[in-house]
């Protein structure tokens, strides 16, 4: 019988230095001004930050699965869940989709679709949560909100392809929905806090080198950065690594709006232009956990900026997110509970492989009244 350990041992003792090189803690070449950046834009939480103060709160959350089909087409389903609580009573809302796309549908849409569809879900889910919340709610939403709304219109990339026929009214729904979350925000006073378990994207330590040194900053994601350089001295020589606190603000409008997408024709839309600015940071509860971004609409903090008029990006007080600050520290959780009602969310709405191949898939199939069958490797690798 193949036994691949003493293979993996051998190639890991052989490429150590390159594995280590990646995970290190030290700054590369090139990195000691980005690291003392990341330090200087850390801050302590502030003190007596947890509140008993009780106020309704929602969450949305969804989830997705691709099987690709042994015709070739690829078969996606998508659900939404927003869990929140009224008057003493939980209320819930569930929403799902299904598409099956033809196996010749370029990679670039068939890595789009599936996500397009989760969102949207989320999206309306949660426009229909706005209609009947009490005034000064809560709503959590999974993700970057500032990386949601540009992505919602197409790739210049690709302008040589059709794209599925549902790609363009998703978008709009989608985007219709956010926007009317934050006129939501801003006549009712609702705080839309969106919540990412972690970023690849440099946004923030793009903008903290700019605004402080010339040149192009090094290639690090923001969480890589703050996983990194986070740190506390405890005593000479010691020191406590990813420690808890939050980044330096950072007010986003168009400026980074869309990088690779048809940012033109989004911005030229009234509606968009005239929604409020993001606000933006990381912060981390607790010594050790991860760093989470959060982005709200600058309306939740008392700013009027909209998108249009934020040309260049700009780093606010950090006083001015105490109170979602608060809020969040309201509904930690530890370690493994970043947020209550998101983590719950994310539980309930997770699409799990069981689910899907013997019950959604059977459902399927019953309904058409045609064979759905997965190709081979999927028959094989989701049956052990």
């Amino acid at each position: 019988m193949a036994t691949f350990i003493d293979r993996l041992s051998e190639k890991i003792e052989s490429k150590r230095a390159k594995l280590l090189e990646t995970l290190s803690e030290e700054p590369r070449s090139g990195e000691e001004k980005l690291r003392d950046l990341v330090r200087e834009h850390w801050h302590a939480l502030p003190t007596n930050l947890k509140t008993n103060i009780p106020r309704p709160a929602f969450a949305v959350d969804g989830s997705r699965a691709v099987r690709h089909l042994a015709n070739g087409a690829y078969l996606f389903v998508a659900q939404g869940l927003l869990v929140g609580e009224i008057d003493g009573q939980r209320t819930e809302e569930t929403a799902v989709d299904i598409e099956i796309l033809e196996g010749t549908t370029p990679t670039p849409f068939v890595n789009e679709a599936a996500g397009l569809m989760m969102i949207r879900l989320e999206a309306l889910l949660a426009q229909r949560g706005a209609q009947v919340m009490p005034p000064e709610s809560v709503l959590f939403i999974d993700g970057a909100l500032y990386g949601i709304i540009p992505n919602l219109y197409p790739f210049r990339e690709y302008p040589q392809y059709d794209e599925p026929g549902f790609f363009s009214p998703y978008r709009q729904e989608t985007l219709e929905a956010f926007l009317d979350l934050f006129r939501a925000c801003k006549k009712n006073g609702m705080k839309l806090i969106s919540v990412a378990k972690t970023s690849t994207e440099s946004t923030h330590t793009r903008v903290w080198w700019q605004k402080k040194c010339s040149g192009d900053p090094p290639k690090i994601s923001d969480s890589e950065a703050l996983y990194k350089w986070t740190n506390r001295l405890v005593k000479k020589g010691e020191s406590i690594r990813r420690v808890s606190g939050y980044s330096r603000p950072i007010l986003l409008g168009k400026h980074a709006f869309a990088e690779g997408r048809q940012k033109e024709e989004l911005l030229g839309r009234e509606d968009v232009v005239n929604a409020s600015a993001i606000v933006s940071f990381f912060v981390r509860l607790d010594d050790y956990d991860d760093a989470l971004r959060i982005d709200v609409p600058a309306i939740c903090i008392g700013r009027d900026e909209t998108i249009g008029q934020v040309e260049e990006e700009q780093l606010i007080d950090p006083a001015e997110v105490f109170p979602i600050l608060k809020i969040l520290a309201a509904d930690y959780g530890g370690l493994e509970v970043y947020n209550a009602l998101l983590y719950a969310v994310d539980r309930e709405v997770r699409l799990r492989q069981n689910m899907m191949d013997e019950v959604y898939l059977s459902l399927i199939q019953d309904t058409l009244g045609k064979e759905i069958r997965l190709d081979r490797s999927e028959r094989r690798f989701h049956s052990v």
